[in-house]
Parts: structure tokens; C-alpha cells; sequence
């Protein structure tokens, strides 16, 4: 691991300025000892680096293409030859939505506030206009009262248009002033809008029943007004009502389809297009190259604490650790060059899926997540297919635990199909609308979700031999009393394979009824004696009353006959390839237990024996299924030795073993608490008593029983 550190020694270090600045650094290997590095936590940090780092590469190289294309434009450039759209591609088009507001603003029309007051002072002011001028006419004032109209109507009159008026006859007032108050009532009833005057209002409406004079406009211009006041507000609230319906406008681009000719001059438009496409400035590729770098640092941090936390045991073993990683490449180089032309035609699930029957439901959610969540880079970032993805993980992680067979995963492939179909088509409906793209990629999502399941049961085999590992299905296939070992066992050693079926009985009823892995604990508990097989008649379960050869040997010999069948079996099982988990259980199943009987003979022929020697090597179980096993095991055969098996005799007897084994330490690795072992002596004594046949005695019965056998007697 290299660590970077700033430094003021000069002379120990690499120099160089930049900006002004000067940076000083030294590069050095940290020091560490070897029980750091052979660590398992160590090297747990050290695989999922390596893991994380791969998939950052992986998901970067889908931008880093873009830098190295020689075609880099900017608004304004001419387009260098001629481009073709390698994919289809549908993009929102933001100018097509922006002509559509435009269209809407130039048309939309104005909104105004009627005033019918201003028609009323203004037609009133012509009436006392001409009152004044009559007044003058008839000598009854001198001089027109300029003020007046200033200070009640606004109005600047000019001499030159009162004095034009008075060089009429007092009859040709009259007339005069009949025509335009009826004139100026048209005008205000038609209605003047802001900005208009009474010339702009008369070209555009029919007052030509009478030609006016010069006189008469001017006059009539003087009291003509705007009676509908242009309302801002109201009208901008109208056209936002009406730019907040327009939807965002797509367009569609055909693979194939002549995108840009060779000599166009590029414009914003054309830029929209290229974008869409994938096809970006120099600029615009270096910042989102950037941005896709910082982004994927920050999940990845985010992904080592947690996984590194939650999945140590998991990823601490190698053959875990390698088949995840080969999922994980197989999917992410499909999607890396594949993903952008079939997208929907992936089955995703199917590395899902994998994970799930090679581990476990949780370790297939979280990295399910962490593999959509690289793989968004690759994809240009679809949100859409980010989003229905997402969300089938979370649906199929509700049912992953309860799909046991491989029929189950074929129909859960097909029922995340339709789930994923009904997601995708909501969205696209929603924001595009149906299209002949959105009905392909329907089509592609059904085939996928089909795909995804057969590919599973196709891959699964090759993944369990590959790495060795125990699933699900893998279990299944052990558990077969025809698999050739468990033949071989039944043929050669009937005792031990009846007592091994026994064992797996009692352990898988107290494995459920305590939460541990009911199916592992009864396949293991299947293969745990296998070893005996070595040496079948040593053991008293396969003599059938013949003679026993260690009435014939030394306790010595004898004790090492019997210790020997935990790695016998384990050997065994190696060469036959039966997974690590169980192998683990024929070693644990006795622990470090104490072989008393053949010390004690060992002990009257020799003082000084070791009792070390006649110990079991272990080591002590480490599981609850383990523990369990051994708890079994030595509890059923020692119930075949009770003569009357009755409720309260097979209770006592499982009592005592399992205190014994506790008092020895065989339990104290295994995480078995007080309440489980309660509960696993209960389910032990039905499941025997079932076993047996034996009938429960009630208060009573037993004391009646007692007296039957007296008069017997």
C-alpha cells in the first residue's frame, strides 16, 4: 500500500511548482508485520479494494471513449463530415419546447381592466368644451378657461384648436358638437386600449359616416382616452397556465438516420442533437468524465464500509469472494459493450440470482445495488431503466428467500418480467407516450425476464463446482440418498448410515425450531460419520452382534481407530468434492471430546498416559448447525441404550449430555444461548420419543404401570 505524505526535507523528496506553488512529496511503502498482512480482516480490505477498483474501471472506460473521439464540436463549427446516429436514440428536446412558448407568447393576447368611467369624464369634457365655446360665441364670457380643463381633466387645449372652433357659426357648433359626441360614445363603446389613440382607433373600426374635418379630429383626439388598461399580471398568469401544459417534446433519431451533413454550420439545435448522441465538446467530455470519476469514488467508499462491515464472513472466504467476482465481470463486460444497443434485452436478474443461490438474500440486495450503481456510467445515466431496475430488486428480494426449487426461479424470472413491463410501461406512458421504441423494448424486457431465469440454472452448476460452493441447490443434490457416497455408506456401514439418518432428524427439528439452517444441518448431518466407512466394524453400530475387534487390540489402537474417522471423513469427502461446510462439520462434530472408556482401560495397563492423547483434535463447533450435530450425535446413540424409554427417562439423558458438554467447553465457540438450549431439549426429547414410538406416561399412568408389572411378576 502506498502512502503519500508532505514533507518539509527538501533534499529527501520530488519538487516541482505549479501556479506560484511549490509541492513537495515523498513516496514511501508502509511498513507492516506479517500477522497484519496475513490477516483475515486484512485481506478482506485488500479484496474489495481490488473488487471496487474493478468496477471503476469497468464503468470509467465507458466515458473515457468520448475523450478520444476525433470529432469535437462547438457552436458555430462546420461540421467536418458527415454524421449517422449509431443507435436509436430518443431525447428530450428542449428547443422544440422553447419555439412552442414562443408561438405561445407572440399569440397569446392581451388581457385589460375596462374602465367605463374614463368614457364617461371624457365625453363629459367634450360636452363642457363646447359649452365654453358657446358661451364665448354668445358673448356671455370673454375668455376660454384653459385652466379649468387642466385641472379637472388634465387636458392641454391649444388656443389655435379653440379658436378654430369659434370661426364657426354658432349653428355649425351645434352640428358640430351632435357629430362628435356621438363619434367619441362609438369610440368609447368599441373600446380604446392602452397605447392606441383616437387616429390608430379609427383606422381600425368603421367611422366613416362622416369625413371630419382637421378641426374635428384634433378635437376629438384631445378627449379620447384608453378605456381598457392593459392588465400585466392577468396576462402573464394566462400564458403561464397555458406554457405549464405544454409537455417536454421528444424527438426520435433512427440508427442509421444522416444526423448532420458534411459543411452544416452548427447551431444550438444541431448541439442538442450531437448531445444526445453521445457526442460532446472537449470541454463538456472532460467535466463529465470528471464528474463520472468523482461520483463513482464516492459510491465506492460508501460500498467498501458497508459491505467489509456487514458481509466480513462472506467475502473472508475465497471461494465467495471469486465467484462474486466473476458475476460481476461477466455482467458489467456485457453491459460495457452491449448495454447501450440492448439494454432491456440484458437479464440483469440473473447475476442477481446467482448471488443469491451462491450466498445468501441479503448479500444479493446489497450488491445487486452496488452493481446497478456502477453500472449507470455505462448506460448514459437512464434514469429510466435506473428506476425500474431498482425497484425489482426491492420486489424480488421480498420472495428470493422463499423460491427453493429451480422451477420457482424460472417463474420468478417471468413474474420480475412482468413487474419490470408494468414499472417501464407506466413511466414511458407517462412521459412519452406509447411508440413503437417503448413496444420493442416491452418485448425485450419479457425475453429478458424469461432469459434470466434458465440462465441461472444454467450457470449455477459451473459457479458451485468452480469455487466449491454450498448453495441451495447444491444442498438439494447432496441430500439425495443416491449421491454415491451416501450409496457407498449405506452399503458398507447400514449402522452408522441408520444412525447418521437419525441424527439428521433430531438436528433439522431443533435447527428450525432455534432459526439455524434446518436443510444444511440435516444434509450434513447426512455425511458427518462418513469416516467410519474406513474402518465400518470398529464401530458397535455396524457389528450386528459379531465379535468386536477391539476386544482384539490395545486401548491404544483402539482410541486411534476412533479418532482417526473425523479426518478419514474429512479426506474422504475432499476427494469426492463435498463442500468445505460440511467437511467442517465431520471435523467439529466431536469436538475435543474425552474417549473415557478406552482411557480408563488405557490408564489400568499404563499409569502414565497421556489424556491429551485420547482426545478428539477438533476443533470445537464454530456454528450453531455444528453444535447442534454434535449434540445429536451423541444423544441418539446414547437413548438406544436406555431400556425402558419413556418421557422423563429420554429427557433426563439429553439433560446430562448436554450439560456434560458444556461443562467440558465443546459449546462455548458455537453462539448458542440458554434459551436455544432449552429449546433444542425440548424438540430433542419430542422428535426421539416420536422416533421410538414411545407413549407418553400422564400422572398416574406410570404408578399403574408399575403395579401391572408387580402382579406380572
Amino acid at each position: 500500500m502506498l502512502k503519500i505524505s508532505l514533507e518539509v526535507m527538501e533534499e529527501e523528496m520530488k519538487k516541482f511548482n505549479f501556479l506560484g506553488f511549490r509541492f513537495l512529496f515523498r513516496v514511501e511503502r508502509e511498513n507492516r508485520d506479517d500477522v497484519q498482512v496475513y490477516s483475515d480482516t486484512y485481506q478482506l480490505k485488500d479484496r474489495m479494494v481490488y473488487f471496487l477498483v474493478f468496477l471503476m474501471i469497468i464503468s470509467l472506460s465507458s466515458q473515457l471513449g468520448n475523450i478520444f473521439q476525433r470529432n469535437k464540436y462547438i457552436d458555430k463549427d462546420i461540421i467536418k463530415e458527415n454524421i449517422y446516429a449509431p443507435r436509436d436514440v430518443k431525447y428530450k428536446d428542449v428547443l422544440k419546447r422553447e419555439a412552442i412558448i414562443k408561438d405561445i407568447v407572440e399569440e397569446s393576447e392581451k388581457k385589460y381592466i375596462y374602465l367605463p368611467e374614463i368614457g364617461k369624464k371624457y365625453s363629459r369634457g367634450l360636452n363642457e368644451f363646447y359649452d365654453e365655446i358657446l358661451q364665448i360665441k354668445e358673448k356671455k364670457i370673454k375668455n376660454f378657461d384653459y385652466d379649468f380643463f387642466e385641472e379637472n381633466y388634465k387636458l392641454k387645449i391649444a388656443p389655435e384648436i379653440v379658436d378654430g372652433v369659434l370661426d364657426l357659426s354658432k349653428r355649425e357648433i351645434n352640428s358640430q358638437r351632435k357629430d362628435l359626441m356621438e363619434i367619441l360614445d362609438k369610440v368609447y363603446s368599441h373600446g380604446i386600449r392602452e397605447g392606441e389613440t383616437f387616429i390608430t382607433t379609427m383606422a381600425g373600426k368603421d367611422f366613416k359616416d362622416k369625413e371630419l374635418s382637421n378641426i374635428e379630429f384634433k378635437v376629438l383626439d384631445i378627449f379620447t382616452f384608453p378605456n381598457y388598461v392593459y392588465d400585466r399580471e392577468r396576462t402573464k398568469f394566462e400564458i403561464k397556465k397555458r406554457v405549464d401544459g405544454i409537455e417536454d417534446q421528444y424527438t426520435t433519431v433512427k440508427a442509421g438516420e444522416l444526423v448532420l451533413k458534411k459543411g452544416e454550420l452548427l447551431d444550438k439545435e444541431k448541439i442538442q442533437v450531437l448531445n444526445a448522441l453521445g457526442i460532446y465538446s472537449f470541454a463538456e467530455t472532460v467535466l463529465r468524465f470528471s464528474v463520472t470519476g468523482i461520483y463513482l469514488i464516492t459510491v465506492s467508499v460508501i460500498a467498501y464500509n458497508i459491505v467489509t462491515t456487514k458481509f466480513k464472513k462472506e467475502l473472508s472466504n475465497k471461494n465467495i469472494y471469486g465467484a462474486t467476482f466473476l458475476v460481476f465481470a461477466l455482467l458489467f463486460f456485457i453491459f460495457r459493450f452491449f448495454g447501450k444497443d440492448y439494454l432491456y434485452l440484458i437479464p440483469f436478474e440473473t447475476g442477481f440470482f446467482l448471488l443469491q443461490i451462491l450466498v445468501n438474500s441479503a448479500y444479493a440486495f446489497y450488491f445487486g445495488i452496488i452493481a446497478l450503481i456502477y453500472i449507470t456510467p455505462m448506460i448514459n445515466y437512464d434514469m429510466v431503466y435506473f428506476v425500474i431496475t431498482l425497484l425489482t430488486i426491492l420486489f424480488a428480494t421480498r420472495f428470493l428467500g422463499s423460491v427453493k426449487t429451480r422451477v420457482q426461479f424460472i417463474n420468478l424470472g417471468i413474474q420480475l418480467a412482468i413487474v419490470k413491463l408494468i414499472i417501464y410501461f407506466s413511466i414511458t406512458f407517462l412521459t412519452f407516450g406509447v411508440s413503437e421504441t417503448v413496444l420493442l423494448d416491452s418485448t425485450k424486457i419479457i425475453l429478458a425476464g424469461i432469459f434470466s431465469g434458465v440462465l441461472t440454472l444454467a450457470i449455477v452448476p459451473y459457479l458451485e463446482r468452480s469455487f466449491n460452493i454450498l448453495s441451495s441447490f447444491k444442498l438439494l443434490e447432496l441430500g439425495d440418498l443416491s449421491n454415491p457416497l451416501l450409496r457407498d455408506l449405506s452399503v458398507k456401514t447400514p449402522g452408522t448410515f441408520y444412525h447418521s439418518m437419525m441424527v439428521a432428524a433430531v438436528s433439522e427439528a431443533a435447527a428450525e425450531a432455534i432459526g439455524a439452517d434446518p436443510i444444511f444441518t440435516r444434509v450434513a448431518s447426512y455425511y458427518h460419520d462418513i469416516g467410519k466407512m474406513k474402518r465400518p466394524k470398529f464401530y458397535v453400530e455396524n457389528q450386528e452382534g459379531g465379535e468386536n475387534p477391539h476386544d482384539k487390540i490395545s486401548p491404544f489402537l483402539s482410541a486411534l481407530v476412533i479418532l482417526a474417522h473425523t479426518k478419514d471423513g474429512f479426506e474422504m469427502a475432499k476427494k469426492y468434492k463435498v463442500p468445505r461446510e460440511i467437511r467442517d462439520i465431520m471435523l467439529e462434530h466431536h469436538g475435543t471430546t474425552f474417549l473415557a472408556y478406552f482411557y480408563n482401560k488405557a490408564k489400568s495397563l499404563d499409569e502414565n498416559v497421556r489424556e491429551d492423547d485420547f482426545r478428539y483434535s477438533g476443533p470445537k463447533p464454530k456454528t450453531k448447525e455444528s453444535a447442534i450435530i454434535m449434540l445429536a450425535d451423541s444423544i441418539e446413540a446414547a437413548v438406544r441404550s436406555i431400556e425402558h424409554k419413556t418421557y422423563n427417562n429420554i429427557e433426563e439423558m439429553i439433560r446430562k449430555i448436554i450439560f456434560n458438554k458444556l461443562e467440558d467447553g465443546q459449546l462455548k465457540d458455537a453462539d448458542l444461548t440458554f434459551k436455544d438450549i432449552e429449546t433444542i431439549i425440548k424438540v430433542f426429547t419430542k422428535t426421539i420419543i416420536g422416533i421410538h414410538h414411545v407413549r407418553i406416561k400422564y400422572p398416574g399412568q406410570e404408578k399403574e404401570s408399575e403395579e401391572n408389572k408387580t402382579d406380572e411378576n
